[in-house]
């Protein structure tokens, strides 16, 4: 009667369990180890050693073998099981296990044998990775919201300081100004003006990708008439600074990418190029192919970037601390945008530098795949 209980406790349990001699022999399993293992009975599992399981840690084998009882979740593998041959299971893919084994002592405390007590906990091993994820997705929009904010309160606060420092001052002091310094608080109202809209406009994009906003819209697009459109549109601010704008772009590269970022892209690397060269200096844009991909160059012979800030200069939480040629500070926002719809396009971007003697960024797009083929 008292076996009885036993024997229908051990089959009835939602719970798998498995029972093993010494060596490390299956004896038995109930119902729930043949569901969750992929086995019809006891006969599919037979000559499985349970010290020749690859899925089970090493550390967990060497805590077993020293009589230990023993408690681990980790990742089972089935598809692991059929290609070592282990037994014949009817699941595929992977499982995360919770696997509790306790040592069967006789009166001498020796262990004759093991008992084994196995969950299957997938769902819940995946919700905690979702939960984890949201934990991190939500602690990155709170910073982003942090950088958000510091930027509006410090950068953006900057131009508008000499916008209405600059025009409260001429307006004050309109009649006795001479023209030549009255052409000079405009131009640096100007200046100011530009800067905080640019600075604004970058704002709003960014604001826009971290809420998902943006949506990714891929044509097919001749990259060096993109080039070339974004560089009529920056000869004015290169003129004003005697910067000499030029490209050298021979062959007419089609990519598929999504045309706002890719103008998003080439405006702020060429904005900055100009922005922190030297009055009377040059910023060159070219572009190459290299295997499937185009790589396009934007230099010039401006400041350069301190060593120590190269390596994280495409990330949110750095600011760089390299004054332009009007000794004005950047927020780095524009490089994370680059950085950002590049990693979209399934390209990259990466920057060489020297201080003082100017500075080349070069980012790469997938070539269109027809334009890939007619090279092979």
């Amino acid at each position: 009667m008292e076996n009885s209980r036993y024997l229908h406790i051990f089959e009835q349990s939602p719970i798998a369990i498995e029972l093993y001699n010494f060596s490390g022999r299956l004896v038995d399993a109930n119902r729930a180890c043949f569901n969750l293992f992929g086995v019809e009975n006891t006969e599919e599992l037979n000559g499985f050693n349970l010290f020749d399981d690859p899925n089970l840690p090493p550390q967990m084998l060497a805590d077993l073998k020293a009589g230990k009882s023993v408690r681990h979740e980790f990742l089972f593998d089935f598809d692991l099981v059929k290609e070592k041959k282990l037994y014949t299971t009817s699941r595929n893919g992977k499982c995360y296990l919770d696997c509790f084994i306790n040592p069967i002592n006789n009166a001498d405390q020796v262990p004759e044998g093991y008992t084994v007590y196995v969950m299957e906990i997938t769902d819940r091993k995946n919700a905690e990775i979702l939960l984890e994820e949201k934990s991190d997705e939500l602690y990155k929009l709170n910073f982003n919201k942090d950088k958000f904010f510091s930027i509006i309160a410090h950068d953006l606060k900057n131009p508008f300081s000499a916008i209405i420092g600059f025009s409260d001052l001429m307006l004050k002091n309109f009649n006795s100004l001479d023209d030549e310094t009255l052409l000079k608080g405009l131009n640096t109202i100007e200046s100011a003006a530009k800067h905080a809209y640019k600075l604004l406009e970058n704002l709003l994009i960014w604001s826009r990708t971290q809420t998902g906003r943006i949506k990714f819209n891929p044509e097919i697009l001749n990259l060096k008439t993109q080039i070339e459109k974004i560089i009529r549109e920056s000869e004015n601010s290169a003129i004003s600074k005697d910067i000499r704008l030029s490209s050298s772009i021979r062959k007419n590269h089609m990519v598929f990418a999504d045309k706002e970022m890719i103008e998003t892209i080439l405006q702020n690397l060429i904005t900055n190029a100009i922005k922190f060269s030297n009055r009377g200096g040059k910023v060159r844009i070219s572009a190459s192919t290299n295997n499937n991909n185009v790589e396009v160059t934007v230099s010039d012979s401006g400041v350069g970037i301190v060593s120590d800030h190269l390596k994280n200069i495409f990330e949110i939480d750095t600011r760089t601390n390299t004054a332009d040629t009007d000794n004005e500070f950047g927020t780095g926002l524009g490089l994370v945008l680059c950085k950002d719809f590049l990693i979209r396009h399934g390209g990259r971007i990466w920057v060489e530098s020297i201080q003082g003697k100017g500075s080349r960024f070069t980012f790469t797009l997938p070539l269109y795949e027809k334009q890939v083929q007619s090279q092979l």
